[in-house]
């Protein structure tokens, strides 16, 4: 009965003999591994959310690339032909969080470095990375900043807005700044941007309220997403 493991299932250009099961293990181990990084990305995306075309994409991603660099191996000629192919290819999805990007460049080095045999590396950079996702989530460092608000004041054109509300802003926040002042319904009313850090966010309305008594009782806008 024929040994199906050592079965050739192509010659490389250096001569190498593609076997049954060496395909098995890096196909297997880069599905293994992207399996991992996006069991990963999903519990740190967890509060924030996320997109399941992201974690099918980390999903694929490596064993595709592995797949890809295991049918190229050294072959100049390959190389070219099969990068022709892929540049026929568009994406016009944008990755809107820097840190998604970071998730898809780990599968796509995994893939790398299965497809070319390091398996052993791709294991070893895989749980490494993922543990520093992972502990970064834990210890609250991917939030740093994230206390930071948006704080919009509008307030008469002819107010001046120099120090008034500085007093109200340092009893309720620990951090305020003036970033941005711009005028608008056709200049006759004036903006206000701050950066601010609260003290206690469950103090917000009281804030607002107290900043409505010195704006006018004009609009104003607390953002509480993180600013950037």
């Amino acid at each position: 009965m024929p040994d199906w493991t050592l079965y050739s299932l192509g010659i490389s250009s250096n001569g190498y003999a593609l076997t049954l099961i060496d395909s098995l293990i890096v196909l297997g181990t880069s599905v293994g591994l992207s399996l991992l990084i996006s069991l990963v990305y999903i519990f740190t995306r967890r509060k924030t959310g996320y997109q399941s075309s992201t974690v099918l994409t980390i999903l694929f991603l490596s064993p595709c690339v592995a797949a890809i660099v295991l049918c190229i191996g050294s072959n100049l000629a390959r190389a070219i032909s099969i990068g022709g192919g892929l540049a026929l290819i568009r994406f016009r999805n944008t990755v809107e969080d820097t840190k998604d990007m970071v998730y898809l460049l780990l599968s796509l080095a995994i893939g790398v470095a299965c497809g070319i045999g390091f398996v052993g590396f791709a294991v070893l950079a895989a749980i490494f990375v993922c543990l520093i996702f992972m502990l970064t989530t834990l210890i609250g460092y991917d939030c740093v900043g994230s206390r930071q608000m948006r704080l919009h004041i509008l307030i008469p054109e002819d107010l001046n807005y120099d120090g008034v509300f500085d007093d109200t802003l340092k009893e309720y926040c620990s951090m305020f700044l003036l970033d941005t002042v711009k005028t608008t319904d056709y200049g006759t009313v004036l903006q206000l941007d701050y950066r601010i850090t609260m003290k206690d966010k469950s103090k917000q309305k009281e804030m607002v309220d107290a900043l409505r008594t010195l704006n006018g009782n004009l609009n104003i806008s607390l953002l509480l997403g993180p600013t950037r």
